[in-house]
């Protein structure tokens, strides 16, 4: 997890980083998919701080501990 303050844009990566592609752009959350296996590598969610975990839980396909992301981030 990686995050912009400067630009409230906020990276995690499932694994390590790897060549991906953007899958789809659902109101500023970019699903990344690997290059090599098209299995979900991650996620980059533009303005963070302007959104909920409930958004992101019906946005992002995959699991993802948002409690942790969000302590991570603004506590």
């Amino acid at each position: 997890m990686s995050y912009d303050n400067k630009h409230d844009v906020l990276y995690v990566s499932i694994g390590k980083p790897q060549p991906s592609y953007c899958d789809n752009d659902i109101n500023g959350v970019l699903i990344r998919r690997s290059i090599v296996n098209n299995r979900y590598s991650g996620v980059t969610i533009m303005d963070f701080s302007r959104k909920s975990k409930d958004q992101l839980k019906t946005i992002i396909p995959f699991k993802i501990d948002l409690d942790k992301l969000y302590s991570g981030i603004r506590g």
